[in-house]
């Protein structure tokens, strides 16, 4: 699983940093403010742009790995499922160890406004969407820079040890702004980021756990969005 660090990967390892930094900094651009639809669409497209630039960065690693991983395509697969199921289980537990006044979420009547008095109608559809799109391809661009770049290229088994918190911790960080800053509340995912690390130091392939986190986000945020949108054009659900 040893891998030597190329330029490359110092370029990829800035990639989510600057997705933050610009996404979480779109609203205070004026244009943005007075259009909250265009700045969820800014957003995405800060997402996806991160998201092209890390495949097209290792996309001979993720094919390779690929190749390896489908030889046992179906028990692995079926092993992912039973992975998300403990994920969401730790999760829980963590949660429930933890103090509830640290984990508290405080209100962010910003978000609520976006979704529920800006848009109308099929735009607010639109909108439930796209706030679920980053979720379904986040797992792709963290699980390259988290696992595959700061653990599967630490240069020995004691900077991979070390590695492997780090890299839970960030991991957990950078989701602070889905608990409108509330760090507590992200240490549930520190602890998830760490379960996902030793996920793929165990398959000795990215796959191993990015179909893990990427059903996980599936099962959490798409499957439920779709949900909804098919519910309300049916008229079913207002």
């Amino acid at each position: 699983m040893k891998e030597k660090w190329e330029r490359k990967d110092l370029f990829g390892l800035i990639v989510l940093p600057l997705e933050l930094l610009i996404g979480n900094n779109l609203i205070g651009l004026p244009f943005f403010k007075e259009n909250p639809f265009y700045f969820l669409i800014g957003g995405i497209s800060v997402n996806i742009l991160a998201f092209v630039v890390l495949l097209m960065l290792y996309k001979s690693t993720l094919k390779k790995q690929w190749q390896q991983y489908r030889q046992h395509l179906w028990r692995n697969l079926l092993l992912a499922l039973v992975l998300v199921v403990v994920s969401h289980l730790l999760i829980q537990f963590i949660r429930g160890a933890l103090p509830e006044n640290l984990i508290k979420i405080p209100a962010d009547t910003a978000d609520s406004g976006v979704l529920q008095t800006d848009f109308k109608e099929n735009r607010q559809l639109v909108a439930l969407f796209l706030a679920a799109l980053p979720s379904f391809i986040a797992p792709f661009s963290e699980e390259l820079v988290f696992r595959y770049l700061l653990v599967g290229k630490a240069p020995n088994h004691f900077i991979r040890g070390i590695m492997l918190f780090i890299q839970a911790i960030l991991f957990g960080l950078i989701h602070y702004a889905n608990f409108n800053g509330n760090l507590y509340a992200t240490i549930p995912y520190m602890t998830v980021g760490f379960f996902f690390g030793l996920i793929y130091l165990v398959y000795r392939n990215i796959w191993g756990s990015l179909m893990v986190h990427w059903i996980f986000n599936t099962v959490n945020q798409m499957i439920p969005t779709l949900f909804i949108i098919v519910l309300t054009l049916l008229g079913i659900a207002n």
